[in-house]
């Protein structure tokens, strides 16, 4: 690898970082750790009761936020990358 290459990866691995750490940054925000639905669907207003509607809500908040996790983890990951191949 010559020199350009070497730099335009570099810059690749920067824009790629940013985007994750702002996605996933902005999953966090909306979506947030621990999931603001009952992931089990219970109704705390009524006793012994579920519902279908919340369960599959508290799914979907649940992969959400945990892939802007992810998301943040592969963006700090791509930041050490980069930082390593510098020296």
């Amino acid at each position: 690898m010559d020199n350009l290459e070497t730099c335009r990866l570099l810059l690749n691995i920067d824009f790629w970082s940013a985007l994750f750490g702002f996605v996933g940054t902005v999953l966090i925000f909306f979506f947030g750790l621990p999931s603001k639905v009952d992931p089990e669907g219970h109704i705390h207003l009524i006793l012994e009761q579920e519902s279908e509607e919340d369960k599959r809500k508290g799914r979907k908040y649940k992969i959400i936020s945990y892939s802007g996790i992810l998301l943040l983890v592969i963006s700090f990951l791509l930041q050490l990358i980069k930082i390593l191949s510098a020296y």
